[in-house]
């Protein structure tokens, strides 16, 4: 079952050139193939079906290699040549292809693509609510990952966010799903490993069942122009998890949550200038396009607005309803492509792709109406020329079985109505409902 997810997560996602490494960064790989330096499609492209056919076929490095190099060699992609980078506009004398860069390729994108696939059988299963971290057979492991060797935390801790393996270049730590019963079991008696064929004697790895405390770093993507923090032990790029594609609603949502506490008044012009800046929208629209490409699915979701305090108070004031103390507004992407979405494709009403990317907009700018028989929030918003988006919010505190970190508002319906009178649920809407901004 993994080697299929995983060889999913690798065919689903589309080329993406970059001359560096940074240039494709953290969540951007969810949906994007990229190698550094590979700047002609067709060689990148080599790379993807290579790729795939490693996972698909359980190719060893050394298969990998020898099928791989004859063609690099052919179309002159190997050894140090000249590249251009667009960027800065320079031709600079980079490593192409080598022994040890088709290692890292290798290693990174199955490592990567086994812990995806690892991860959505995690979250399938309801008898196991707990992943424990463990080291991988590397000789030298970085002290950090020793540390968190045999901690066990709810699948749905954040903590996995930003420390889900694979956790830097060379990484071979990997996960293990627990039932309750193992969990137990394993307290008392601790992980045993067994005596390595080399020599190596057996050692018991003591259970840890509390996330430790964080040591950030911070660290500047000069390609990307942006700084972040980065967990000490983990690499920068590798700053997030594979599986659930995005660290976004966390911590997002932490971030309004502790806002209101220190500074009311402020958080939300501060939290629209979050989701309206470049580099949100950049995130936003990669993670429409996994969606629609396949690659996201189901529970995982990102932010894409917060219930402000003009309508929170209506809600309290008029309908009796607390909001809670998330306000972030969360899209999954089953309403986009689940059931619910192929509803409304068959019915011809489907907000598509090019209407998802105004969900944000239509959250912060469009005309807001309560339906208090269902205890709903409906915000309509042009998303092309004669239509609008309608968008139903639940406004009331969550908790969704698949992923328990979605904690506040949701979106549970998105559809295409029109924009007059003429359409039966624009006027049912804007007729029968009440307004509140």
């Amino acid at each position: 079952m993994i080697p299929l997810a995983a060889l999913r997560y690798i065919q689903n996602k589309k080329l993406a050139k970059g001359f560096s490494y940074k240039d494709i960064w953290n969540e951007e790989h969810a949906t994007n193939f990229t190698v550094a330096k590979a700047m002609q499609m067709d060689i990148l492209k080599d790379f993807k079906d290579a790729v795939e056919t490693a996972i698909a076929d359980g190719q060893t490095l050394e298969q990998f290699k020898k099928d791989l190099i004859p063609t690099l060699v052919k179309k002159e992609w190997w050894g140090k040549k000249q590249v251009f980078d667009e960027k800065t506009g320079r031709m600079v004398k980079s490593q192409l292809g080598s022994d040890r860069r088709l290692k890292t390729i290798y290693d990174t994108n199955l490592r990567s693509a086994y812990q995806e696939g690892r991860w959505e059988r995690t979250q399938a299963s309801t008898a196991h609510p707990y992943l424990m971290y463990r080291v991988g057979n590397s000789k030298n492991h970085r002290p950090e990952h020793l540390t968190w060797d045999g901690l066990v935390l709810p699948k749905d801790d954040p903590w996995w966010n930003s420390h889900y393996p694979p956790n830097g270049w060379g990484c071979k730590c990997w996960t293990m799903a627990v039932s309750e019963a193992r969990k137990q079991k394993l307290e008392e008696t601790g992980v045993k490993v067994p005596p390595s064929v080399d020599g190596e004697t057996g050692y018991i790895v003591p259970v840890k069942t509390k996330a430790p405390p964080e040591a950030y770093r911070n660290y500047y993507n000069e390609r990307k122009g942006i700084i972040e923090k980065v967990p000490r032990g983990v690499d920068p790029a590798f700053n997030w998890n594979q599986g659930r594609a995005g660290r976004d609603l966390p911590i997002f949502d932490s971030f309004m949550q502790k806002g209101k506490e220190g500074f009311h008044e402020e958080i939300e012009p501060i939290a629209q200038a979050i989701l309206t800046n470049k580099i949100y929208r950049e995130r936003f629209e990669s993670f429409i396009e996994g969606v629609y490409s396949g690659n996201i699915k189901d529970y995982k979701a990102t932010p894409v607005g917060f219930i402000d305090t003009t309508v929170s108070s209506w809600l309290k004031k008029n309908a009796a309803i607390e909001v809670g103390d998330s306000v972030t507004i969360a899209l999954e992407a089953r309403l986009l492509t689940g059931p619910k979405g192929i509803r409304h494709s068959l019915k011809g009403d489907a907000i598509g792709k090019s209407g998802a990317l105004t969900v944000i907009d239509a959250l912060l700018y469009g005309n807001v109406y309560s339906d208090k028989v269902k205890g709903t929030l409906i915000y309509l918003f042009p998303h092309s020329a004669g239509r609008l988006s309608k968008i139903t919010v639940n406004p009331r505190t969550l908790r969704k079985p698949n992923d328990s970190s979605i904690m506040g508002p949701v979106v549970v319906n998105i559809e295409s109505i029109g924009a007059t009178l003429k359409d039966t649920e624009f006027y049912r809407i804007t007729k029968t409902l009440l307004k509140i901004k």
